[in-house]
């Protein structure tokens, strides 16, 4: 699957380029390889498959995947491998430090087997990169874009090696684009793609931490005057942190030693778990509310944190990317089926008018919980207060949130 550079041609063609081999790149590649268009992904790092030979690590870093995610990993046919290692989430449990409202839900209620799963990084990569090997998608790594030219809706893509003395340059062409190397993507910045972005002023602290009593599946939701706190199950005893703090705060969090951390951590959480035992190893990054001014271009689309970048409170970014996914391989699907232009910008359009409505809810849920859970006031704390307990007993209104949440409230791509 990993091919050098110089294993192109030059001015070879491909219906399809995408540039990122991260989660969204590859299950991009995954599903227009099971179209049977010609895809090559690119990637400034050396990726290399080890073969599916997982080690848990205590510090590995998870994401949250709703139902409706696991939905569009089971289309790739790539789940049944991913789920060897995923702990579901049976529970839900909303809260504020200090105050009464409190919001409860459960899979068993809305009667599915789980609200959502929790996966560690790791695995899923390592299960993304399998199946691309099975399916014998050309991976070009290390490599760069350095150059785009548009001719008649196509790219002309220059890529240059990375790493490689001499450096290796070659030019392929592409009748679509796919964009998916992150945030800040500098491929986006080639084309003079801009981005709307606003800093929270706030850092996520992440960490996986041992609990003295099991989870039982629940994730935690707590608002603490520090900032939302989450706690996704791992196993039974280990659940991975996500903690919001002001960025001038956070370092304070970050060199404390473990046993001061759990004391903190303690007192912002409760004792829902019994006592916080161990933390793993502290990262912490800046949060922000990023958006690309133009998600598409003739024979060019934007996917994943390279359109769009959350704060994390919600845990909805990386599902979000893949009903973007799943939209543009439904879209790809019908241009392919109708022999039309897949980089043809009439029908970019319509697609990227399609997910506007996904996107704007999901920014705007995520974004307005941040800000009306950081107001102190006595009056907002009451509104709060009331909201959630309201939706922890109306349950038409519990399984609107709850579908929002799960990823299954818009239309169901089919690729």
């Amino acid at each position: 699957m990993v091919q050098m550079l110089e294993t192109l041609n030059d001015n070879e063609e491909f219906d399809v380029v995408i540039v990122g081999a991260g989660m969204v790149g590859a299950t991009t590649a995954l599903g227009i390889s099971g179209l049977g268009l010609s895809v090559l992904l690119v990637d400034s790092f050396a990726l290399k498959n080890t073969g599916l030979s997982y080690t848990p690590s205590y510090d590995a870093r998870s994401t949250a995947i709703s139902w409706g995610s696991k939905e569009i990993l089971n289309q790739l046919d790539v789940w049944s491998t991913v789920s060897e290692h995923a702990s579901p989430i049976s529970h839900v449990h909303v809260s504020e430090k200090g105050r009464f409202g409190v919001t409860r839900m459960s899979a068993d209620e809305l009667k599915f087997d789980a609200l959502g799963y929790v996966v560690p990084n790791q695995w899923l990569g390592q299960c993304l990169l399998q199946k691309l090997e099975d399916k014998q998608v050309p991976l070009c790594a290390p490599a760069k874009v350095t150059n785009i030219v548009t001719e008649h809706e196509h790219q002309l893509i220059h890529l240059e090696s990375v790493g490689a003395s001499p450096v290796i340059t070659k030019c392929i062409h592409a009748h679509l684009m796919i964009i998916a190397d992150g945030t800040s993507s500098s491929t986006a910045e080639l084309l003079g793609i801009e981005s709307e972005i606003e800093a929270y002023g706030q850092h996520a602290l992440i960490a996986n931490i041992t609990t003295e009593l099991p989870n039982d599946g629940v994730a935690y939701e707590r608002f603490t005057k520090q900032g939302p706190l989450a706690l996704l199950p791992l196993t039974a005893t280990t659940s991975a942190l996500v903690w919001t703090h002001d960025s001038e705060s956070v370092q304070a969090f970050l060199d404390m030693d473990d046993k001061v951390f759990c004391t903190a951590l303690q007192n912002a959480f409760g004792e829902r778990l019994g006592k916080i035992t161990r933390s793993g190893t502290r990262n912490a990054y800046p949060l922000r509310l990023v958006r690309a001014k133009e998600q598409f271009r003739p024979g060019v689309v934007l996917l994943g944190n390279a359109a769009h970048s959350l704060h994390p409170v919600a845990g909805q970014g990386f599902n979000l990317a893949l009903r973007g996914v799943a939209s543009c391989l439904e879209m790809l699907k019908q241009a392919d089926q109708a022999q039309h232009d897949i980089g043809g910008i009439s029908r970019l359009k319509r697609f990227n008018d399609d997910l506007a409505n996904d996107q704007a809810k999901t920014i705007v849920f995520s974004d307005q919980v941040v800000k009306l859970f950081g107001h102190h006031s006595a009056l907002v704390g009451l509104v709060r207060d009331l909201g959630l307990v309201a939706l922890d007993n109306l349950p038409m209104l519990k399984s609107l949130f709850a579908s929002q949440a799960m990823g299954l409230a818009g239309k169901k791509s089919r690729f």
